[in-house]
């Protein structure tokens, strides 16, 4: 009897043992995530892309290579993870988009070619300046669970988003509005009146806010690197602002007024959807990705 049991107590120790054994590399790297590491994602679409164009599968160069896709409304963000332990991160995105385009229209000085119509040497030039600008802020915080033991990965939670977008344009005309051009009819550079024209427009801030639950499996093909796959809901609500616009008048008065209008419309969105987002990418849904952890 005491020879049984003290077999058992071994053959326990053995399997704990082996049970505790980390999953390494035939070089001896530890292959999946631990406590204390990092986590960086990226869009693994375009190396669908790239491998699609390598072997030219069926024909397929890569352009339709979309689903799945990245996660909606996330296509150049910061996908970042903290490993508390290893069944469980926490994962961060954050997105910082601006863009700032501005268009010159070159024209005579009208000024010029009323007082000298017939003698464009003596024609000075002028310019009308549009600059639109655009920023997008993105950022989302929440929770992984992960479960497996192997280099195949299960991994679930949820998460919450917060959105902010911002547009706006402003003109820089090259007529100054006075009694002088009002008088003798300038115009602006694209052949429009000086009277009535726009200064300012802004859109105002959209903002979205969401949360949304996800799934999915990561495979480790190499020491602390992976390709992942997830799928979510998401519940979210995105409010659009009315905006509003800054308009140059001459008025009955012989006198520069600007005036400003709020916009006709705003609006709202909220629901619950799966797969690819709700209204214009409110919330991100599908991913595939390339993880590298440190």
């Amino acid at each position: 009897m005491k020879k049984l049991l003290s077999l058992l107590f071994v053959s326990a120790l053995m399997i704990n043992s082996v049970n505790a054994q980390e999953l390494v590399s035939k070089k001896g790297f530890k292959i999946l995530p631990e406590a204390g590491d990092y986590s960086l994602g990226f869009n693994a679409v375009p190396l669908v892309d790239l491998a699609l164009n390598f072997a030219n599968i069926m024909v397929n160069t890569g352009q339709t290579a979309q689903h799945l896709g990245y996660v909606n409304g996330f296509n150049q963000v910061i996908v970042g993870k903290y490993f508390m332990s290893e069944t469980m991160a926490i994962r961060g995105k954050i997105g910082i988009n601006t863009a700032r385009n501005s268009n010159t229209s070159y024209f005579d000085d009208p000024k010029d070619v009323f007082a000298n119509p017939l003698d464009p040497e003596k024609w000075g030039e002028i310019k009308d300046v549009k600059v639109v600008s655009n920023s997008t802020i993105v950022l989302s915080g929440g929770v992984e669970y992960r479960r497996g033991h192997n280099r195949l990965q299960g991994f679930y939670g949820g998460e919450a988003l917060l959105g902010f977008n911002m547009a706006s344009a402003k003109n820089t005309w090259g007529v100054e509005m006075n009694q002088e051009a009002i008088t003798n009819g300038y115009t602006n550079g694209d052949g429009s009146t000086l009277s009535g024209r726009i200064l300012s427009t802004s859109a105002g801030t959209a903002i979205t806010f969401g949360v949304r639950g996800f799934a999915g499996v990561e495979y480790f093909f190499a020491p602390k690197m992976s390709i992942a796959g997830e799928f979510g809901w998401g519940l979210g609500l995105k409010t659009t602002p009315r905006g509003k616009s800054v308009v140059e008048n001459w008025t009955s008065a012989n006198a520069v007024e600007e005036k400003e209008t709020k916009g006709n419309a705003k609006g709202s969105g909220f629901g619950l959807q799966v797969d690819n987002g709700f209204g214009q990418n409110l919330l991100p849904s599908a991913a595939l990705t390339v993880n590298f952890h440190f």
